[in-house]
């Protein structure tokens, strides 16, 4: 019964490390739904930031207070990515687990993360997330296989060359990564208090060794008839391989869960693993809570970068964003890039924000991105500042009629005036107002080369504009002005 309930599980976690793959290798816009969702079960520290994400982040922790690590094993991309890695290699070699006992340096890892999220300090969490290091890794190898080695910058091998050597980890030892996640190790703090979990019955257990070579947590002491609940990830593989019924998922009796308080208590482990725990949800609850803690840089004004919609302002993006490349796996037409350093910043250089689009704010997992109530907030959200230089325009440098950067801006800050009264030429003319920064007038421009006619320009905050410009009254309050007609 249990090896059908371990295949039905890790079917289970298949599926979702499908989608996730499928999300992230796949800009389609009927992923956004999945895209959502998936990324909303993901447990990291900055979900506790985030005012709904609050209750996913609760009901996971919930879950592993009553029944053990089953977000591990069946929801975490990463968890189920090493744990593929791992038995594809065994049924190859046919390699034996053995079981491992954890550094208790492990615990610092949540702290340090904890830390990180409390003063926002994003290098003290991001290098140890599971979900950012998935989404690195995933992407890096997107790149790789799509552009070629050529075209990656070294962040993003830096990136890829973690992701290889956490799988050849994998391959040759198992989930080793998830015994110094912080997330596994904070949710691996409740699995020995926990009234459902596996069972281990010294009484039936003969020490062959079965369970621990299945193992691929290494929690399982076979000749010691030990099971280390705090690091079980209840794939129940082992339980699928015992003949004798030695090791079982169920309630746990008074008897065995003091034998396992005890243990835990004399042993330090469940001590410092609570510590942890608080430590980790502890900084990131508080900067919640006291988002007055970290002081703001009070930058305001133009920055070197644009951010995504829904950034708000360069301190909130720099203090939530965990680099998991969710963003720019989901836009549609590929101008988040993530080349360069772990921020996503947008580059008009292929393509331009589009109007009615909200992809990379629904998708993100740490509200770094702000998700907006409706699609016309995101279309008032100023995310840069055009630049118009005017005497780089074709009209005036060559006498020719274009007009495609007023043709192609959605809330018609650019509008086209004549260059001289009776003059037939028009030139653009630019309402600042009324600007988004969507990058339509830079990217469509034919003045290519430098400098450009039409450059633009991050600022933070993200502000809102007043809507689309309305031409005066004297020229027909129209939305769209040409004097004389369209240009072409």
């Amino acid at each position: 019964m249990y090896r059908l309930f371990s295949t039905g599980r890790l079917l289970l976690a298949f599926g979702v490390i499908t989608l996730f793959f499928c999300v992230y290798f796949s800009q389609l816009m009927r992923w956004s739904d999945i895209r959502v969702a998936l990324m909303s079960t993901q447990f990291t520290g900055v979900l506790l930031r985030a005012d709904v994400l609050l209750l996913v982040a609760a009901a996971i922790l919930a879950v592993a207070a009553f029944a053990g690590r089953w977000y591990c094993s069946i929801l975490c991309p990463f968890g189920t990515l090493q744990e593929t890695v791992w038995r594809a290699v065994r049924l190859i070699t046919r390699r034996k687990q053995r079981f491992v006992s954890p550094l208790r340096q492990r615990y610092i890892v949540p702290v340090l993360a904890g830390i990180g999220l409390l003063f926002a300090m994003p290098m003290l969490f991001i290098p140890m997330d599971p979900i950012s290091n998935f989404g690195r890794g995933v992407r890096s190898a997107y790149l790789l296989i799509n552009e070629g080695a050529a075209a990656l910058s070294i962040y993003t091998w830096g990136a890829l060359a973690m992701f290889v050597f956490i799988l050849v980890l994998a391959a040759a030892r198992g989930r080793r990564f998830c015994d110094w996640c912080p997330a596994g190790i904070v949710l691996g703090a409740f699995s020995p208090v926990a009234p459902l979990g596996m069972r281990l019955r010294k009484e039936s257990c003969v020490s062959c060794g079965k369970c621990e070579s299945a193992c691929p947590m290494s929690c399982i002491n076979a000749k010691g008839k030990f099971l280390d609940e705090s690091r079980c990830v209840l794939c129940l593989s082992c339980a699928g391989t015992c003949a004798l019924g030695a090791l079982e998922y169920g309630k746990t009796s008074a008897a065995e869960t003091a034998e396992r308080r005890e243990f835990f208590k004399k042993s330090g482990r469940g001590i410092l693993g609570f510590m942890a725990g608080a430590a980790y949800l502890g900084g990131a609850a508080l900067r919640h809570v006291l988002p007055g803690w970290v002081t703001s840089t009070g930058i305001s004004g133009y920055i070197p970068f644009i951010m995504p919609p829904g950034a708000r302002d360069i301190d909130h993006f720099t203090n939530n964003c965990i680099a998991c490349k969710a963003c720019v796996a989901a836009c549609p037409v590929q101008i988040i890039k993530a080349d360069e350093g772990l921020l996503p910043k947008l580059d008009f250089t292929g393509h331009y924000c589009q109007f009615g689009c909200m992809e990379c704010s629904s998708v993100c997992p740490s509200q770094a991105l702000h998700r907006f109530a409706d699609i016309g907030m995101k279309q008032r959200t100023r995310i840069g500042m055009v630049n118009l230089q005017v005497s780089r325009c074709v009209v005036i440098t060559a006498g020719q009629a274009c007009g495609a950067c007023a043709e192609v801006c959605a809330p018609r800050a650019l509008q086209m005036e004549p260059v001289a009264p009776g003059d037939p030429l028009t030139v653009p003319v630019l309402h600042p107002d009324y600007c988004i920064g969507c990058g339509g007038c830079y990217h469509i421009c034919p003045v290519q080369q430098e400098p450009r006619a039409i450059t633009v320009t991050g600022v933070t905050p993200q502000t809102l504009t007043p809507g689309m410009y309305r031409s005066p009254p004297e020229n027909g309050g129209q939305d769209f002005y040409f004097p004389g007609g369209f240009p072409f």
